[in-house]
């Protein structure tokens, strides 16, 4: 296990800790990052709207927001009042081809890599979560907590 802001940000961490950047290019297919996100309680779920500073935080615009299903939690005795119970993965995962290989033995900066795996259609932390919310699985604020935002 490595603690990493994002799955490219693992390349650095494996060569700070003295790993050959060809052996990480050569040995890893892939790297998953991960962050755990409270679920919004079934029983006292309710339909929600996203204030405008989360639609803003989230970067969402109408064309997402079409069927989407906003909940939040009102609070009940499963819950404690708080409104989630239990928690659920949020993931990113960094598939390294051969282009990101290249990229690895370049010693391109973790920004570099980042940018080409968004390119080539890694989903991040954020987008991830950015699904659940807009499937009423999870809230705004519990995304925007455990996230950097995709501009970082």
């Amino acid at each position: 296990t490595l603690h990493t802001n994002d799955a490219p940000s693992a390349v650095a961490r494996l060569a700070d800790i003295g790993v050959k950047r060809f052996l990480i290019s050569s040995a890893v297919r892939s790297i998953m990052a991960q962050r755990l996100v409270r679920k919004i309680c079934k029983d006292c779920g309710a339909d929600a709207t996203l204030s405008d500073k989360e639609i803003k935080s989230l970067k969402l615009d109408s064309k997402q927001m079409e069927g989407a299903t906003i909940k939040a939690g009102t609070g009940c005795r499963t819950c404690r009042n708080t409104g989630y119970k239990g928690r659920m993965g949020i993931f990113e995962i960094f598939n390294i081809d051969e282009e990101i290989s290249h990229i690895i033995n370049r010693n391109e900066s973790t920004p570099q890599l980042r940018k080409r795996a968004r390119e080539l259609g890694m989903r991040t932390l954020r987008e991830d979560g950015v699904r659940k919310v807009l499937a009423g699985r999870t809230t705004a604020a519990e995304v925007v907590r455990v996230t950097m935002s995709d501009s970082d």
